[in-house]
């Protein structure tokens, strides 16, 4: 097992210190605070090229208290992040070092820009600036189904001791989440499907995919020098050991996250490898499983897709469990 180092930081020094504002009263610890980061990353989807969220705010909910707002910079009303950007063990912080009042919180909201020029409703109420580009150049903007005033609400749990550090990580699994939208042509859906992982607590599962067990017809196609995306190409990761995939793909029992499966040149070798990373775990036992169609896996949908190889994995937490396919 390798060591995880610290969260990748794609931001720049010159962003602002996130500003909060309480509106009313705090959490449940009679007064007392403790300070707060929050960072996204991305369980990916295959076909876009970029997965641009422009957010505007966030917004907690105590469990004993007044909703709480939090800017995201005092010099720039929107932070643009791509999120296709930020797979594996990258994320990008939204705010850090925010003081919230200690206690226990009910849940997370994460509102986006509104897009400009669309004034008449039913559209206006969902429509963002956000945006999904294709490889082919293509863009179309994403709806927020339940609305923008609702945003992307993240329904987890969380606490905040007092005096303490507190960092957090939510996992945008596009995958899952971004859907052509029927109701509006020229849109794309942007479901809530986020996942909150404490940072401290989080792990990884990183390996390799033999070429022996590629199809005759799998292809990848270059994104950038040294990496190349292989469609379709993906290793599931499921909670608890020795777990049967493809009766899980049947029913709702849905993976954790998913990591797409790339090849890509080691620079300290030489050598061009497949390899991935599911970053983000909680310490405990998982299935991983690889599949060759995750193209084909529609979560609105039962469409079973056949994993061709599985093992077990351990995580614990600050370290990187290697699995390799086939495991051996």
């Amino acid at each position: 097992m390798h060591k995880i180092g610290n969260l990748t930081r794609l931001v720049g020094l010159g962003i602002a210190t996130a500003g909060l504002v309480a509106c009313g009263g705090g959490g449940s610890s009679g007064g007392g605070t403790g300070q707060m980061s929050l960072a996204v990353t991305d369980a990916p989807v295959d076909s876009a090229s970029r997965v641009v969220v422009r957010f505007t705010y966030i917004e907690l909910q105590p469990s004993d208290g007044e909703r709480i707002r939090i800017d995201l910079g005092e010099d720039e009303s929107v932070r643009e992040i791509d999120l296709l950007a930020l797979q594996g063990e990258d994320s990008e912080f939204l705010f850090e070092d925010a003081e919230v009042p200690a206690g226990d919180y009910d849940w997370i909201r994460f509102h986006l820009e509104r897009e400009e020029g669309v004034s008449a409703p039913p559209l206006s109420n969902f429509a963002t600036s956000s945006f999904i580009e294709f490889v082919d150049g293509y863009s179309e903007n994403l709806i927020i189904p339940g609305g923008l005033q609702a945003g992307l609400q993240l329904s987890s749990g969380f606490s905040i001791a007092e005096d303490e550090e507190a960092s957090f990580t939510v996992d945008f699994d596009l995958r899952k989440a971004i859907r052509e939208d029927t109701r509006f042509e020229g849109y794309h859906r942007m479901r809530r499907s986020l996942r909150l992982v404490d940072n401290r607590e989080a792990g990884a599962i990183s390996g390799t995919v033999d070429p022996g067990l590629l199809p005759a017809d799998f292809t990848c196609e270059e994104r950038e020098p040294g990496l190349h995306a292989c469609p379709g190409a993906a290793v599931y990761v499921f909670e608890g050991p020795d777990r049967e995939p493809r009766d899980l793909r049947d029913d709702d029992d849905d993976a954790v996250t998913t990591a797409n499966v790339h090849y890509r040149h080691v620079e300290a070798t030489g050598d061009w490898e497949y390899r991935y990373t599911a970053g983000f775990l909680g310490a405990g036992d998982y299935t991983v499983a690889l599949t060759f169609e995750a193209g084909e896996d529609d979560p609105e949908e039962a469409t079973p897709i056949e994993f061709v190889d599985q093992a077990n994995a351990e995580v614990e937490a600050g370290e990187t469990t290697e699995v390799n396919f086939p495991d051996s």
